[in-house]
């Protein structure tokens, strides 16, 4: 449990190797940003939620996804490697990239929600509140993070910039 507090507030920077690193400004607004979620939004309609899906390239061909492994995806369509294909899960993504203020979210920030546990569901934030995400009953798909919704009761405040 500590750790997990720790790391809603950690502002360093770590790659997936575990060496500190610099953000590549996939959430700053800028074009990586918003490339991420125009490659995000090239899914929507066309996966399905499985959970540990998307860890195999046979998994993406079929459209098999879970919420991790879409993030995982979307980011390398635009060059950004946030860990290996088996082994990106949302506790390994929790621990990458800078941590940016719920205040301060852009395009391209990755949300993190409790579900089945502290951390339990990631997306990418698209702004106006709202998420791309892949979930059980809609597989990729744009989902609202307004409070009073599923998803908007379930976000825990961490945010992370890669």
């Amino acid at each position: 449990m500590y750790v997990n507090a720790v790391l809603k507030y950690y502002t360093g920077t770590i790659a997936a190797d575990g060496k500190p690193t610099t953000p590549s400004g996939g959430g700053s607004g800028s074009k990586s940003g918003v490339k991420v979620i125009e490659a995000g939004e090239t899914l929507i309609g066309k996966t399905r939620y499985v959970f540990g899906g998307g860890r195999s390239q046979s998994d993406i061909n079929a459209g098999r996804f879970d919420c991790s492994s879409f993030v995982r995806w979307a980011f390398e369509q635009v060059g950004v490697n946030v860990g290996p294909l088996s082994g990106v899960t949302t506790d390994t993504l929790k621990t990458q990239g800078q941590a940016i203020n719920p205040k301060d979210m852009k395009p391209g920030d990755v949300v993190f929600f409790d579900t089945y546990k502290i951390d339990g569901h990631v997306g990418i934030y698209v702004g106006d509140n709202k998420f791309l995400g892949c979930q059980g009953k809609t597989g990729v798909a744009i989902a609202s993070m307004e409070k009073g919704t599923y998803f908007g009761d379930k976000f825990n405040g961490r945010v992370k910039r890669f």
